[in-house]
């Protein structure tokens, strides 16, 4: 684990004293805020090479300090956490290592890329303000990976920042919470309609399930950038 090149990780979370702990088991030095203003106000006050986020305390935050959460946030490398039931233990919901080998050659100027698994899935999308997915429309997954996936659909989510997407090959049924990063409508051409989501709120059953459909060999490499480009981005 190359973790000594990782220096100068962000991590937000309300157990200070916990993920100092785990943390310090990694060997990477860390500064740790316990709201969101006191985050964006370091994040903002100096140099971060990624940042850790305990998913529990951004899903409790406001939703405008969610959201301009994601937008500060969304060109790091980030690694998602949670406290475990027993409330002892960090459960980390991406890839311990590939997060420190990402923040060893992070830069700010750095396009972020992902690499993405090509799947054929069955979904329902709803907006933020219907978890129930009472009025949730049919769409298909074109690639997935367990930090998001692109949705094709012709619905127009030009106005939404948060979606509930629900994956009907899953076994788990819950719905999985995510961020818009970009929204694409019908009619670009060469190009197809949909959005572009990262997943917030992703259960492990999920992860395992979305790990057995990434085949190896398969994953491509593409820089997230490349499809903004031709999309409509929400404003920062």
């Amino acid at each position: 684990m190359s973790a000594k090149k990782a220096v100068g990780l962000l991590v937000l979370a309300d157990k200070t004293d916990l993920y100092a702990r785990e943390m310090n088991r990694l060997e990477v030095p860390v500064t740790i805020a316990g709201s969101v203003s006191e985050f964006l106000e370091r994040l903002s006050g100096g140099v971060c090479r990624g940042l850790v986020m305990d998913i529990q305390k951004v899903m409790r935050a406001p939703r405008a300090e969610r959201d301009r959460l994601f937008r500060v946030s969304e060109s790091y490398p980030i690694l998602r956490t949670k406290v475990d039931r027993s409330g002892k233990n960090i459960l980390f919901l991406d890839d311990v290592d590939c997060f420190l080998h990402n923040c060893g050659t992070f830069c700010p100027e750095r396009k972020r890329c992902a690499l993405r698994y090509p799947v054929k899935l069955n979904a329902f999308v709803s907006r933020e303000d219907d978890p129930a997915m009472l009025a949730a429309v049919r769409a298909n997954i074109l690639n997935i990976s367990h930090s998001g996936c692109f949705v094709l659909t012709l619905e127009d989510f030009s106005a939404s920042r948060f979606v509930h997407v629900r994956i009907a090959e899953l076994t788990d049924p819950t719905p999985i919470f995510g961020l818009v990063r970009w929204w694409r409508p019908w009619g670009e051409p060469g190009m197809l309609p949909g959005i572009g989501v990262v997943f917030m709120d992703v259960k492990p059953g999920h992860l395992a399930e979305i790990d057995d459909m990434c085949q190896d060999g398969t994953g491509v490499m593409e820089p997230e950038d490349d499809d903004e480009a031709a999309c409509q981005r929400h404003p920062a």
